[in-house]
């Protein structure tokens, strides 16, 4: 499932159905799977908990709608977690919820946990605002019309539109869409409302 980090990949989310995944007890939408790794949607109902006890080999989660709660505590919208290990058996949800999420993608022992309602954006190129997140991985806010400059991509790039949308040369991206841009790819972005995304950067070669 889109496996082959040459190729770009536009997915609108929106469009995809959930799936029931019985062993782990969530409903997904699988947006790019290799071996073990995976980045997809992931639909926790109401006081569930995952039924699998195996440990995850690095885990990046964006919090999109609700409350995640894990071993280290409880999560609303707007959270960002990157943990080196989690322990599925204690993910749950008091109130339903929905993620972003990779699995096994990284060796570090980076941890970072980030309210993004609470934290400070910097000032990046132009007039765009930057709130990092962990290595590689921001938020980025686009003001209203703003245009960024040609460039390329060293180490590709992978975008989720949290609000807004987002364009280029290649397109419309609303939210929910997820865009995988291999490595030296080029674009041109730009937006014509305020829109924020999800940027990771630098890691698919």
């Amino acid at each position: 499932m889109n496996s082959d980090y040459k190729q770009r990949v536009s997915i609108d989310s929106q469009n995809l159905n959930w799936e029931e995944d019985k062993i782990l007890n969530i409903s997904k939408k699988v947006l790019s799977q290799n071996d073990i790794k995976e980045t997809a949607l992931i639909k926790i109902d109401k006081n569930s908990t995952l039924s699998n006890s195996n440990r995850v080999n690095s885990v990046e989660i964006y919090v999109l709608e609700g409350t995640y709660t894990n071993e280290f505590g409880s999560y609303l919208q707007g959270t960002y977690l990157k943990l080196p290990k989690e322990q599925e058996s204690l993910v749950s949800s008091p109130d339903s919820c929905i993620i972003y999420r990779k699995t096994n993608y990284y060796e570090n022992h980076e941890q970072s946990i980030v309210d993004t309602k609470a934290s400070p954006w910097s000032a990046g190129y132009g007039n765009l605002e930057v709130m990092g997140l962990s290595d590689q991985t921001a938020l980025v806010k686009w003001p209203k019309d703003e245009r960024f400059i040609p460039h390329s991509h060293w180490g590709g790039e992978e975008i989720l539109v949290l609000s807004g949308v987002f364009m280029d040369e290649f397109g419309k991206y609303e939210v929910g869409n997820w865009t995988r841009s291999p490595h030296q790819s080029k674009h041109f972005p730009y937006v014509e409302d305020e829109t924020v995304i999800l940027v990771k950067t630098g890691h698919l070669f």
